[in-house]
This record gives structure tokens, sequence and C-alpha cells, in this order.
């Protein structure tokens, strides 16, 4: 019982930190999520009893409870982003979608293959897992209060927010990818069209019309039932329990469920028959339930860091994590962005702050589930937690200066026209 009440109690007191980190990550200008890596590596140090081993090598375990904190994060996103933001505005997240993402996933690829020496199912996994940036560690470059967005239309947080919320879902298909590649055995028996007409465009589809339509119907239906029998709600956790409820319809009915809870956020916060209050209540209940559920991911990553899974690649993997954060997607998010007419800092803020994270290891773990049939398995656990932890230290360092920045000199990198 003693080693139960140590856990009980220093999890407490981590969560109990993180009520204070936002402001101080403000004042000293370091992203939270370094903080809390930091405290994860002191509460392994110390001999915390909470079972690292056993998580870190158990798929299952990793996988759901990176679902459940990608999920909730991706309907804070949705409710992040409000009608302000015109069809116009979208270019940007838009061409990071179709452009950077196949970019970072091929030049992975290439990596893989010709670099790593993995195998070509292996190396697909690779680009598929690091194809999306994460909604999760990336709230400090992320819009915050929705409510600002009558005020500022901030270029920089508004791309970022809307790339993590759509390219989580669009990581999916390349998964499936990855998995059907190695359970044919090779490209030459790999049915390639069932996939692109099943895996990429129908499933796609089907989470997208899902969420708008839940989204847009759950909106009339809080309006209809207030103004037809004086029934309502202002419950913050009523955006918990839409998130689950649409996650689980959209898979069931064979469709992405991270692409209908991000559209299910996005369509409720353009809906005109929910009160804006009532949205801003709905996304800080969300975002506080994200924050507490990333201080135990983090706890538990700072500490299998420090568990032997940094071991299991060689110099080749550290090289190419450290490349992929600092060369690959930098450079791909410039080319996509390179027909913007934003000043070139603009630019290279938005292609510099690709953040990876939880969704890589959701991805990861989802795909070692489904077969057994991956070579490398671990090394690619180790790669994927050596580009996770060059993207906490190096974005958690520069990323609120770089914000900073951009706040201060709104009028400079503004275009009022897209």
């Amino acid at each position: 019982m003693r080693d139960h009440y140590i856990l009980l109690a220093n999890l407490g007191l981590a969560t109990l930190i993180m009520a204070w980190l936002p402001s101080i990550s403000q004042k000293i200008r370091v992203s939270s999520p370094v903080m809390l890596l930091l405290i994860g590596i002191l509460l392994y140090m110390v001999g915390t009893p909470l079972g690292w081993s056993e998580f870190l090598w158990s798929d299952k375990a990793m996988m759901g409870f990176s679902e459940a904190i990608v999920i909730i994060s991706l309907m804070g996103a949705g409710l992040k982003i409000g009608s302000n933001y015109s069809f116009k505005a979208w270019k940007r997240p838009l061409m990071l979608i179709a452009f950077t993402m196949p970019l970072t996933m091929l030049a992975a690829y290439l990596f893989g293959v010709y670099f790593l020496a993995l195998s070509i199912p292996a190396s697909l996994l690779l680009a598929a897992v690091l194809a999306p940036t994460d909604p999760v560690l990336a709230s400090d470059v992320q819009l915050d209060d929705p409510k600002r967005e009558d005020n500022v239309k901030d270029k920089l947080r508004f791309s970022l927010t809307a790339e993590a919320g759509l390219n989580d879902g669009m990581a999916f298909p390349f998964t499936y990818l990855a998995v059907l590649v190695a359970q044919a055995g090779s490209f030459a028996a790999f049915n390639f069209g069932s996939w692109f007409w099943d895996k990429l465009l129908l499933k796609v589809v089907i989470g997208v019309a899902v969420g708008l339509l839940v989204g847009r119907g759950i909106g009339f239906l809080i309006s209809y039932l207030n103004r037809r029998a004086g029934i309502k709600t202002n419950d913050g956790f009523f955006a918990l329990s839409l998130t689950f409820a649409v996650y689980g319809v959209a898979e069931l009915l064979h469709g992405y469920g991270f692409m209908a809870v991000f559209f299910a956020g996005l369509s409720l916060r353009y809906s005109e028959n929910v009160s804006g209050n009532y949205k801003q209540k709905m996304h800080d209940f969300s975002h506080e339930i994200e924050r507490l559920l990333i201080v135990v991911w983090l706890i538990i990553f700072g500490s299998t860091i420090l568990n032997g899974i940094l071991t299991m690649t060689d110099w080749k993997g550290i090289l190419f994590s450290a490349l992929f954060v600092l060369v690959v997607r930098p450079l791909a998010g410039l080319i996509s962005l390179a027909g913007i007419r934003d000043t070139f800092k603009s630019k290279l803020a938005i292609s510099f702050l690709g953040i990876r994270g939880v969704g890589t290891i959701f991805y990861l773990s989802w795909a070692f589930i489904q077969t057994d049939l991956f070579e490398n398995k671990l090394e690619l656990y180790s790669i994927s937690m050596y580009i996770i932890l060059f993207s906490i230290i190096l974005h958690g360092l520069t990323a609120p200066s770089i914000v900073s920045y951009f706040r201060n000199n709104r009028e400079e990198h503004h275009i009022e026209d897209i």
C-alpha cells in the first residue's frame, strides 16, 4: 500500500503544479511540456512506482491512452477556430496538408529505406506515423481563447491549429497502407485500388460528413430544445460527451473518428444556434481535461526515455530524428507556402513549428496491434521517441518567443487578403 500512496502523492503534486505552469511558461518563455518532461524524468529517478516498464511494452495501453488524449484535443482544436476565419484564411493549412504532409512522408520513407535500411513496410509506417503534427503538445502555439478571434486574426496560430486538426486524421489512410503492405508481403501483392477507394477516400469522406452533420445537428438541437421547450444545458462536459459519441459513431459507420471529432467541434463552433459563452465553456472544459491527461502522458514519456527505449536505435536513427525536426519539416513547409503572400519570417515560423507528439505514438502502437509482421518494431519506437523528444525540447524552448514576436509585430506580418 505504501507504493500506492507514493504514486497518488506524486501524480497529485505533478498535476497540481500544472495549474501554474501556463503562467510560468509565459514568464520564462519555455513551453510547459518541457517542464513536465523534466518532472517525469525526476519522478523516474527517485523511483516512483508507476510501473514504467509494463506500460512501455504494452501497445494496447499506449494506444488507448494516446487515443483518448488526441480525440479530446481534436475537439478542442475544432472549438478554437471561429467563423472569423474565412475560406481564404484556410489556404495556409490546406497547403500544409496538400504539400507539406506528403513531402515529409516521402522524405521519411526515403530515409527509412536508403539511410536507416528499414524494410519497405517499416519505412512506410515510419512515414505515416510522422505525418501528423500534434494538437496536444502544440497547444502553446495554437489558438487559445476563442473569444480573441473577434479582435485578432492570428495567421501563425490559426494555421498550426487547423493543420493539426486536419492531418491527425489524414495520417490514418497511410498507416493503413503500411499495415496492408506488410500483410500482403510486397507492393506487387498489395491491392492499391481497394486501399485508395476504401481507406483513403471513403473513410475520410464519411468521417468528415459525420463530424459536420453531428456538429450542426447538435447545435440545432441545443437551440431548438431551449426555444421550444425551455430545456437547456450549460455544462462544459457536454463537449467531452460529444467527443466520445461522435468518435464512436464515425468509427462504427466506417469513417475516421479523428476527422469526425475535429469537424464536429469546428461545425459546432461555426453554428449560430449556440451562444458564444457556451462554446467558450465547452472549449475550456475540453482544454482542462486535455491538460490533465497530458500531464500523465508526459510524465510517462519522460520516464520511458530513461528506461532503455532510446538505446533501440543507432546513430543513424538519432541523426535522422534531428534532421527530420530541423530540416525536413521546415523545408517542406517553406516549399508548400511558397505561393502565399506572407513575409518569409511568417512562413518560416509556420514551417518550423511542426511539433510531433502523442499522435505519432498512437499510430505506431495501433499499427503494431493490427499485425506483428513489422520488422524493427523497437527501433521504430526509439526513432519516434527521439523525434518527439527533440520536438519537445527544441520547440518548447523557442515557440513562446516566436509567438510573442508575431503578437508584438502583428502589423508588419499581417496580410489582409490572402
